[in-house]
């Protein structure tokens, strides 16, 4: 028998929460055995993590530990953002072969991380196992580690999202199973999974009808269905109602269909990116994906009621997909989701709970999100990642 066991605690004390989240994920689940183990924390802990990390290999005897640093964290009943948050899930599976991670550049010139974490997934033999992810945001290019993953040997699974802080300092922390470090990458594969789902959502909503690329430029986009690219924009903000330039840049973003030929706008189906410069001389704009002329586009922007609405349809889509309950699930959200985007707490886990049932989860607010797609990993933002396990 599988047992999955979760604690949170918002102590700031290390030794007051480490004694709650074990107490709860692990005596009071009565595991026989902790297999595995994941660790969520907010920025209120960095003081104290490594003797929250030694606390925990001391009172759990667990050698597969992994974890990291967000902005809040979250567990099947609350969303913490504000204050002190730490959650715990500790696992008893038997029969599952699980690896836990982190990696960190040692020296300028020593092995790169990703080449690190290459090396590390290789002793999976089999195909598709399943890795769940957290990088730093602030050191690494998350599209280093996505080429890494979509040309390895055994196609590793990969869901995960950007570990972080507050915003105070550049600094994340990632936990491994004898290390912890900052501005590194961690991680747990799992292999020997039965059954899996995944669901993206997204907070954003697009804005009038989708346009053709028609005229791009170095990584200018000039022109959309053949008119100046700045002009739509211009247009597009004020129909919302924002005149200033720069704000509008900093409202708006371009949404990107993974299958131009079939535009989907919502749940997995897109990807939303920041416009990041307006080119006068050219009368373009800029972002940060690489734009193709022929390829497809649409003006978004961050939206409670749509992302409440998205959120809804995603589940339902997953519980379509597998009517049984979950094992257990970790939730990747985005640091702007939650309370920061509906202005009240708990939006998403409440509809969790409400559609799928109360089951072990926790997860971590993080600076982006990462979804496997028949394209490819894929390198989301605003969304929320949903991975559910069965065993």
């Amino acid at each position: 028998m599988n047992l999955i066991g979760v604690g949170i605690s918002k102590e700031v004390d290390p030794n007051i929460a480490i004694n709650e989240v074990i107490y709860s994920a692990v005596i009071q689940t009565k595991l026989p055995k902790v297999n595995w183990i994941l660790i969520f924390f907010t920025p209120d802990h960095f003081l104290h993590a490594g003797l929250i990390h030694e606390l925990i290999l001391e009172k759990t005897n667990c050698k597969c530990v992994t974890g990291c640093s967000g902005m809040g964290v979250l567990w099947q009943k609350e969303e913490i953002t504000n204050g002190p948050g730490l959650v715990l899930m500790a696992g008893y599976t038997p029969e599952l072969r699980t690896l836990a991670l982190a990696k960190f550049q040692e020296l300028e010139h020593s092995i790169g991380v990703t080449q690190q974490l290459s090396e590390a997934l290789e002793e999976f033999t089999n195909k598709n196992p399943l890795f769940l992810f957290f990088p730093d945001v602030f050191r690494h290019q998350p599209q280093n580690f996505i080429n890494m993953f979509n040309f390895l040997k055994n196609k590793p699974i990969v869901f995960g999202a950007g570990s972080c802080n507050n915003g105070n300092q550049q600094t994340s922390i990632q936990f491994g199973p004898d290390i912890i470090t900052l501005n590194g990458a961690g991680g747990m594969a799992f292999e020997g999974i039965p059954k899996f789902c995944a669901g993206v959502t997204q907070s954003c909503t697009t804005f009038g009808e989708p346009m053709f690329v028609t005229e791009v430029k170095d990584d200018i986009i000039v022109s959309l269905d053949g008119i100046p690219a700045l002009e739509v924009f211009t247009e597009v903000a004020k129909e919302l109602g924002v005149n200033d330039i720069e704000e509008a840049a900093q409202q708006l973003l371009l949404s990107f269909p993974l299958n131009p030929s079939q535009p989907i706008f919502t749940g997995d189906g897109s990807i939303a990116r920041h416009i990041t410069g307006i080119d006068v001389p050219s009368q373009g704009i800029t972002t940060s994906e690489i734009v193709q002329e022929g390829g497809v586009v649409s003006f978004a922007y961050r939206s409670q009621k749509s992302a409440e609405e998205d959120l809804i349809l995603m589940l339902k889509r997953l519980k379509k997909q597998n009517n049984d309950k979950p094992t257990f699930g970790i939730y990747f959200n985005c640091a702007s989701r939650g309370e920061a985007l509906y202005g009240r707490p708990n939006v998403d886990i409440e509809f969790i709970r409400e559609i799928l049932g109360e089951f072990p989860l926790i997860g971590f607010f993080g600076g982006y999100e990462m979804a496997q797609m028949p394209q490819g990993v894929q390198l989301y933002s605003y969304t929320g990642v949903l991975v559910l396990i069965y065993l």
